[in-house]
């Protein structure tokens, strides 16, 4: 039984380097830092149970603790164990602030979250699930966000932009499926343009997409729209997926973007009821010509995510920061994903 558990647990951590995208493969991906406990307990238990270690038991500690080390390996920057950002630019002391957050459309604590903005008091807020009835309810509350962009849906994709600071321009797009927008917006902010882009794309699993195709690919158009853009760049939003997955480092390597997290910890944002259940599905990431200087998960209101929170610093001039170096062999990878997507989604919408 010890053999065929610890067979599971090495497989497993392992099948998300596979070019599969059903969700019975990307899950994996999520629970790595499960089972990386896991892992631990059952290396515990065979030391302890194991009187006489023969060479299968061997073989299989050895694959184990390998294993072990490839999933530290891969969650370590997202520790406070590892080099932190310190940008060498001079940037501005006023800082722009930015809350993210899943309310979760059937969650009918307006109240709670409503605290939360107002204790916070951000210059945008990005809202992600928000209905209709979310809109009402947010908008009552803060009349002073004048500028706003709404794509009000009820299939737990709607999204709205709320913010003090006017937008230069603003556009919901559906990237890759019909029914899924991603709001882009151009605003200004200490004499600095910027893009602010929210995606939610649908995450892999039995009740949404079978695949992670159609989430692979919005964040591969993203991906490469931030890198033709010569413009500071924030990109946020439940991108459904994990920071440490193949394709949350691809889109990464294209754009040279940055991560928070990375030197401060893993901040799980979902899911918000089971402690033990938690990963880091909502993210921001951010053009070399920006820094974060602060981030925090704020206060359970009712969602099955937390909302987080940003402060964000500009540059004093503009940095001209070159895109980073990809190979041919990335580019049709990558343009393999968005098409592999596109047709996913089409062939989705065609049933």
């Amino acid at each position: 039984m010890l053999l065929l558990l610890f067979s599971i647990f090495i497989i497993g951590p392992l099948l998300p380097l596979l070019p599969a995208t059903h969700w019975s493969i990307r899950f994996f991906d999520f629970v790595r830092i499960q089972t990386v406990v896991i892992q631990l307990l059952l290396l515990g238990v065979a030391f302890i149970s194991w009187e006489v270690f023969t060479v299968t038991h061997i073989v299989f500690i050895a694959v184990m603790i390998a294993v072990l080390l490839f999933q530290l390996w891969l969650i370590r920057p997202y520790t406070p164990f590892y080099h932190r950002r310190k940008p060498k630019a001079e940037f501005h002391k006023e800082q722009l602030t930015l809350v993210t957050a899943n309310v979760l459309q059937t969650n009918t604590n307006y109240d709670k979250f409503i605290t939360i903005i107002k204790e916070s008091n951000p210059h945008i807020f990005i809202t992600m699930e928000s209905d209709q009835k979310w809109d009402k309810e947010i908008s009552q509350a803060f009349p002073e966000y004048t500028h706003t962009v709404k794509a009000t849906l009820d299939n737990f994709y709607g999204m709205h932009v709320y913010s003090k600071i006017p937008f230069q321009s603003s556009e919901i797009k559906y990237l890759v499926e019909k029914d899924i927008p991603s709001i882009h917006c151009e605003i200004t902010y200490a004499d600095q343009p910027f893009n602010l882009i929210a995606i939610h794309p649908a995450p892999p699993s039995p009740s949404e997409n079978e695949t992670s195709k159609e989430r692979d690919a919005e964040l591969m158009l993203v991906g490469k729209q931030c890198r033709e853009s010569k413009d500071a760049t924030v990109v946020c939003g439940d991108l459904n997926d994990v920071v440490w997955s193949k394709t949350s480092r691809l889109f990464s390597k294209i754009t040279g973007y940055l991560d928070p997290r990375v030197g401060r910890g893993l901040y799980p944002s979902f899911h918000a009821n089971y402690w033990l259940l938690r990963f880091p599905l909502d993210h921001l990431f951010y053009s070399k010509d920006l820094h974060v200087t602060h981030m925090k998960r704020l206060a359970y209101f009712g969602s099955d995510h937390f909302a987080m929170y940003y402060n964000i610093a500009f540059p004093m001039v503009n940095i001209d920061v070159a895109n980073p170096k990809i190979t041919t062999e990335d580019k049709e990878n990558i343009q393999e994903i968005i098409g592999d997507g596109i047709l996913s989604a089409r062939a989705s919408q065609n049933h």
